[in-house]
């Protein structure tokens, strides 16, 4: 069985498209607002300006077929992004979190001959300049300033197969591999995604997520220069709250983490204010309500939402397992969490519930610009936004995509209606003696909503399944408590699937640029253990 979805009705041919349908709708929109006093915003008009006269200043870079991009996020960055691709060049974004070590390894393989760097990264960049031969520096501003004097306009031809992006993998289970988009690839993800989701010029965005990650890319970016909303970004995970508050955002693009973090704050908030028993019954008797078509939400919970902003009323959330108890409790609140599925590969979404059609529990039906099929419980995808493959790695290239398909290493099954289920990463699976599989990202998420848990990774050790926790030793002081929250989770278990072993870590476990942990060999777990 295999699923997909009719042809979307508005096509990019390529990225530049982009940038020319807001020019010609929307060329006096202030676009990618931030606080960055170099350039707060970009206008419409503005961004396919620059991306006019990108060809002509890169033309003295022309050993530079491949550009790499680091910074904050920022308007600059996102101008930078649209103006090499426009110019026909490949654009290497690079995540702003990397230790120098794994950035000189990524401009390594990528065969990257400039660097295009925010000015908060000059000790960085010169770093690199010393350790990567023949690497040319160019802080972003000054190439912002570049464009602005050039008075040579040339727009190349773009084909649709030309590589457009070099994006590396997350790499939660081992080294990160790149990974190659055409314009094809991203158009037509950009032309899916804008079909199913339902955004006007009245939506607020506000970027939480780095952008040199292809799901705030692919999502509410290119929503945002396709139906001329406004889109924040956000400086850093300190100005999260305060700029929820003040930019008052209708429409988030999340990681399963923000929910969670957002979740345990807004309940240790309750709890000090001697509420949380009065907030939990409200919380109750709204979802009472929901289902005979009635919502309270409003006047139940505004202070909680006025933290919030009070106009948040949709979440698009992907990147990792979400356990439905956490899309109910925003349900509660008045706010539709939409989760989908993607990866690197597929550009990145592969699926996503649609409003009004939001099965809990489910990664939504395919995008119109792919189909799903499940072979031997691994989901596979094929379609025109999937990559043809990795740059330099012709076996795992081999590996990955077969007969047309791209294998994803993930579990999952399709319901009778399309809809995907994603049930853990194939290499993740633990496999009992008895026969019996358990994922452990089901288990993480059953984890994750306990108070006092911050991190969690569940495996197998000896037979027995084993947490290995990262908690708040303020509400979790010693391993009697954790044994009391993880305890209380197993009664929700099945007994197959219950925990038998915890370990608590002193710090937190190494995430990927989406706040994912990354997992480790079982070797290099037990390395980490304290009795």
């Amino acid at each position: 069985m295999s699923v997909s979805a009719s042809k979307p009705p508005f096509r990019y041919e390529n990225m530049r498209r982009l940038v020319e349908h807001a020019a010609a709708c929307f060329p006096d929109r202030a676009f990618f607002l931030c606080a960055d006093e170099g350039l707060p915003s970009v206008t419409g008009a503005e961004l396919y300006g620059l991306c006019k006269k990108a060809a002509a200043v890169l033309d003295g870079f022309d050993e530079a077929r491949h550009i790499a991009l680091l910074g904050p996020n920022s308007a600059a960055w996102l101008a930078a992004f649209f103006a090499v691709l426009s110019a026909g060049r490949v654009i290497v974004p690079l995540h702003d979190g990397m230790q120098t070590q794994e950035l000189e390894d990524c401009l390594m393989l990528s065969d990257c001959g400039l660097l295009l760097y925010d000015e908060r990264r000059f000790e960085t960049a010169s770093a690199l300049q010393r350790a990567v031969p023949g690497l040319m520096l160019l802080e972003v501003h000054d190439f912002i300033g570049m464009l602005r004097r050039e008075e040579k306009e040339t727009l190349p031809g773009l084909s649709p197969d030309t590589v457009a992006a070099m994006y590396f993998t997350s790499g939660t289970t081992g080294k990160p591999r790149c990974v190659l988009l055409t314009h094809r690839n991203m158009g037509s993800q950009i032309s899916a995604v804008t079909e199913v989701m339902a955004l006007s010029e009245r939506d607020v965005g506000l970027s939480l997520l780095p952008l040199s990650h292809t799901f705030e890319m692919m999502t509410y970016v290119a929503g945002a220069l396709h139906c001329g909303g406004t889109l924040y970004l956000n400086e850093s995970v300190r100005t999260v709250k305060k700029n929820l508050r003040e930019k008052r955002p209708t429409i988030l693009v999340a990681v399963p983490l923000i929910l969670q973090t957002l979740r345990k704050e807004i309940l240790n908030t309750a709890r000090k204010q001697g509420r949380l028993e009065a907030f939990q019954k409200a919380l109750r008797l709204n979802r009472r309500l929901q289902k005979v078509g009635l919502d309270m939400s409003g006047r139940l919970f505004g202070e909680v939402r006025a933290v919030l902003g009070g106009r948040l009323h949709t979440v698009i959330c992907g990147g990792a397992a979400l356990d439905p108890e956490l899309i109910g409790f925003f349900q509660a609140l008045g706010i539709e969490i939409l989760q989908g599925y993607g990866i690197t590969e597929c550009s990145p979404v592969v699926s996503v519930n649609r409003h009004g059609k939001n099965v809990v529990g489910s990664v939504g039906r395919p995008l119109p610009c792919c189909e799903v099929k499940i072979e031997d419980r691994e989901i596979c995808v094929r379609g025109e936004n999937v990559s043809p493959g990795y740059y330099k790695d012709a076996e795992a290239t081999a590996a990955s995509f077969r007969d047309g398909w791209f294998h994803t290493g993930d579990l999952g099954r399709l319901d009778q209606k399309g809809n995907l289920f994603f049930e853990g990463r194939i290499k993740n699976l633990i496999i009992l003696a008895n026969g019996e599989n358990v994922s452990p990202e089901e288990l993480e998420e059953k984890l994750y909503l306990a108070e006092g848990i911050l991190d969690a990774v569940v495996y197998e050790k000896d037979g027995r399944i084993t947490a290995e926790l990262f908690v708040d030793r303020a509400l979790i002081p010693d391993e009697a408590a954790a044994w009391r929250v993880v305890s209380a989770v197993n009664r929700g278990l099945a007994s197959f699937k219950q925990i038998g072993e915890i370990v608590l870590r002193e710090t937190e476990f190494e995430k990927t640029a989406t706040r994912k942990i990354k997992r480790y060999t079982r070797s290099q777990l037990r390395n980490s253990f304290r009795n």
